[in-house]
């Protein structure tokens, strides 16, 4: 100690324990303080992020209905156009129409509202314009009587409508289903028409109790037959194959039954050439690898790398979503995706995760979508280019299971309930089938057109293992 000065100051580790028991209880009250806050922000950071995905869920979920509805007015519009082919001379017939629309929809509910009211007083004036030229016909009078006694029996106009900008959400979507189901119904009684007219009226049998099948009797007014020993006939004619009523019936046909949904595990006809569904037992197709010459892309034609064996590694894919366990994966369950592609939406998926759209292009064969997942749906979404209409094999394989659409028409439909034979093969044995692109269960031959063909497939993942295989052939 020096004289003149006195040092008080404890000694630093004694000043500093004595500091803490003075002021513990702030020193704990800012600890805990700042957990609060920590947490605060967590949460609140939490919530926030929380919040954000469940609008973009939601907003996924408007977008895939106002698609369903565009999908409709899209339906509406090629009904519309069918029934004026149908009602032409001429056989020439207008380009395919494709309801997925993946783009980010600039309509809005009320316009498609809108859209599907006109096109569906087109429809019902087609529609009419129709039915007087087959009373004209038939009849034998002239258009303007058969407008006339058409008019007469018409159902009273219905009252107007309310503008589609007051209509309720509800009430839009409903209403655009109710249009687009009337526009489907007048399509099938055209096509019933035009059938009766292709394959004429059948006549039974006429009986007589007198004993002359055309004299007396019940049927003493029935007509007689002429010279050549044929019964005259003012109807419809029968119209040779290949005419434009036949070319009109097949139009409609292949419309309507586009989305037919066939029974599983059946083995049912893909325009009455192929099996569509394969009978219960995955098999791999044989190939001449050593004669092959293997590609990828989705682009075909001109200019481009000469390929025989044509790999499709490119896809927009979302996934993925709460599948069925078991043999119940073959029936799996629907999701938004197969309303409408619509690329900007994202849904609620498997353990409460956001899924979007997400472009891939898978380096090696086959296809494995991202995510791993079992018991898991996941969507593919893709636009093939080619430079001239011509048919092509699509080489079909997955696991588990796949169904695939080429421009709206299911061409493929898996449904193997027992794929052992398929997996033992490609898994347990050794195999060129990666190497040669083969790793596929079945193939369908199918037409493709001139310029953009879109392709959708759903792909159903059970336990281990997941991929998809699309390969396309000459």
């Amino acid at each position: 100690m020096k004289f003149g000065a006195v040092d008080v100051s404890p000694p630093p580790r004694r000043y500093m324990a004595e500091l803490g028991k003075r002021h513990k209880f702030m020193a704990v009250s800012l600890a805990a303080h700042a957990v609060l806050i920590a947490l605060a922000y967590y949460f609140g950071s939490y919530r926030i992020e929380l919040s954000r995905q469940q609008d973009l869920v939601r907003a996924g979920v408007e977008l895939s209905k106002q698609s369903s509805m565009e999908k409709r007015v899209l339906d509406m519009k090629q009904i519309n156009d069918l029934l004026e082919q149908s009602g032409h001379a001429s056989s020439d017939t207008a380009g395919d129409q494709t309801s997925f629309s993946a783009t980010s929809l600039p309509k809005t509910p009320a316009e498609l509202l809108e859209q599907a009211r006109q096109l569906s007083k087109s429809i019902a004036e087609v529609e009419k314009r129709l039915k007087v030229d087959e009373l004209a016909r038939v009849e034998g009078i002239s258009k303007a009587q058969a407008r006339k006694q058409l008019d007469a029996t018409a159902p009273k106009p219905a009252l107007a409508s309310a503008p589609a900008a007051n209509v309720s959400p509800e009430q839009l979507a409903k209403e655009i289903e109710q249009l687009a189901a009337r526009a489907r119904g007048a399509l099938m009684q055209r096509q019933q028409d035009l059938q009766r007219r292709v394959n004429g009226v059948a006549v039974q049998g006429l009986e007589s109790t007198s004993g002359d099948a055309y004299g007396g009797g019940q049927h003493a007014d029935a007509v007689r037959p002429g010279a050549s020993g044929e019964l005259p006939s003012d109807g419809p004619l029968s119209t040779t194959p290949g005419s434009n009523d036949s070319q009109a019936i097949e139009r409609i046909g292949k419309f309507i039954n586009r989305d037919l949904a066939l029974p599983r595990h059946v083995s049912g006809r893909y325009r009455r050439s192929e099996q569509i569904f394969n009978p219960g037992v995955g098999q791999i197709p044989l190939v001449d690898a050593g004669a092959m010459n293997k590609g990828v892309g989705r682009m075909l034609g001109r200019g481009g790398e000469f390929a025989d064996r044509v790999y499709v590694n490119s896809w927009y894919l979302i996934g993925p979503f709460e599948g069925k366990h078991g043999r119940g994966l073959f029936s799996n369950y629907r999701y938004p995706p197969e309303d409408g592609v619509v690329l900007d939406a994202a849904y609620a998926g498997k353990d409460s995760r956001v899924v979007k759209w997400r472009y891939f292009n898978a380096d090696s064969y086959p296809l494995v979508p991202p995510d791993f997942a079992e018991d898991a749906v996941y969507y593919g979404y893709t636009e093939l280019m080619l430079d001239r209409e011509q048919d092509l094999t699509m080489w079909i394989g997955a696991d588990d299971d796949a169904q695939v659409w080429l421009n709206d028409e299911q061409v493929w439909i898996g449904g193997n309930i027992n794929k052992m034979s398929l997996w033992r093969a490609l898994y347990d044995t050794q195999n060129t089938y990666a190497q040669d692109f083969n790793m596929t269960e079945g193939k369908r031959r199918v037409r493709f057109r001139k310029g953009r063909n879109k392709i959708f497939f759903k792909l159903a993942n059970g336990p281990l293992r997941m991929y998809f295989s699309l390969v396309l052939t000459k």
